[in-house]
């Protein structure tokens, strides 16, 4: 008898559990498997682009510079994501719950993982973005110095630093915490934790400001600098053409190395003048270089600024807007996409990754621009 009373009781409180969940859900099965799908996606080319990263840095000694230390970091926190997401594509597949109930610290990993790698890639970005002002405005002795070695290792050290800190923190403070998120089915931080608003104000407050902030201001210092240094040499290349006329009235071009063009005799043919008027009106291949190069500089400074604000604003702006719940779920997938379009922005339109991953690709290893020397001996092994 005692042995039957207690089945119905395990059954009544099974029951009441998968009550509770169904009651907290917000979104239909249909459209957790429509995100699931998302995230599914963005999880194995996020895995790919930054394991291509990654691996094209360790190839190729000409792609170790210092930028690309941070730009390495930004692709192992990506990565980081892209593997630990898949495990919120599990639990959007849960009818019940957490599918895995034995298990349940994959989800708190997962979770407690995707929000530390966003925040170190939002930090990252930041620190590639302040490398890049310096780069162009300090002399380069003064450059080496701040970026040696040493203190690359503590720079790269605090990006990750941060994040961690405030995902590690504040849970075992009791203020929020990971695991799964019976609002949204997915391995999070806690929606339903008596502090879990504070939570999210905490996170959005350390990893979105400053950041953005710091990402603006530097791209929009460069943009200047750059376009203020194209536009010296745009001029200087115009200026060694000049047309002007002599007293005799003939019309002369005064070269960059002040010998003036035309007959010595004081009268130009038909012929000169219109090399002239030519020369004038049709830029030289420099300029045409220069004004290219301006148009390349200026989309890359777009795409930058311009992925940040799309990709990351409206989830976090999001967090601070009563009754934005339910945008929270596909505004996660804006997010995560993050970690896969930035191996395309910060590696893709690079030149010297753009050789890499060609030969990477096509298996010309030995064409990488000065193998690394594990990469050598692998080359001899082979």
């Amino acid at each position: 008898m005692e042995n039957s009373s207690v089945v119905p009781d395990a059954n009544i409180t099974v029951s009441a559990m998968t009550s509770h969940t169904i009651d907290l859900l917000i979104y239909s099965y249909g459209e957790r498997i429509f995100v699931a799908i998302c995230w599914l996606l963005i999880s194995i080319f996020g895995t790919l682009g930054n394991s291509l990263v990654i691996v094209a840095v360790l190839l190729s000694r000409k792609l170790r510079t210092v930028t690309n230390v941070f730009v390495v970091s930004l692709a192992v926190a990506d990565l980081l994501t892209s593997l630990f997401l898949i495990w919120s594509v599990f639990a959007l597949l849960g009818r019940n719950g957490w599918p895995l109930p034995q298990a349940e610290w994959f989800c708190i990993a997962g979770g407690f993982m995707i929000f530390t790698c966003t925040g170190a890639s939002l930090w990252n970005l930041a620190a590639i973005s302040v490398n890049r002002l310096l780069l162009i405005t300090i002399p380069l002795p003064t450059y080496r110095k701040i970026y040696k070695p040493r203190n690359l290792a503590i720079m790269v050290t605090i990006v990750w630093f941060i994040p961690f800190s405030v995902c590690l923190a504040l849970p075992l403070a009791g203020i929020g915490g990971f695991g799964y998120d019976e609002q949204h089915s997915t391995c999070s931080d806690l929606d339903n934790h008596p502090e879990g608003e504070t939570f999210h104000r905490a996170q959005t407050v350390t990893f979105y400001p400053i950041p953005l902030i710091t990402i603006i201001t530097c791209y929009s210092f460069i943009f200047r600098r750059v376009r203020r240094h194209l536009k010296q040499q745009r001029n200087n290349e115009e200026l060694k053409t000049v047309p002007s006329t002599t007293s005799a009235g003939s019309s002369t071009a005064i070269t960059s190395s002040g010998v003036s063009s035309g007959s010595v005799s004081g009268q130009s043919s038909h012929q000169d003048v219109d090399a002239t008027i030519v020369k004038k009106k049709t830029p030289s291949n420099r300029t045409q270089r220069i004004n290219k190069m301006e148009m390349d500089i200026t989309k890359n400074l777009f795409l930058v600024v311009c992925a940040f604000l799309l990709f990351l604003s409206p989830y976090f702006i999001a967090l601070f807007i009563p009754g934005s719940d339910y945008f929270l779920l596909y505004g996660g997938i804006i997010v995560l996409a993050n970690s896969m379009i930035n191996p395309v922005i910060y590696a893709r339109r690079h030149p010297h990754f753009k050789v890499v991953f060609g030969c990477m690709i096509q298996r010309r290893y030995g064409d990488i621009p000065e193998p690394s020397d594990f990469l050598k001996r692998l080359l001899r092994n082979t």
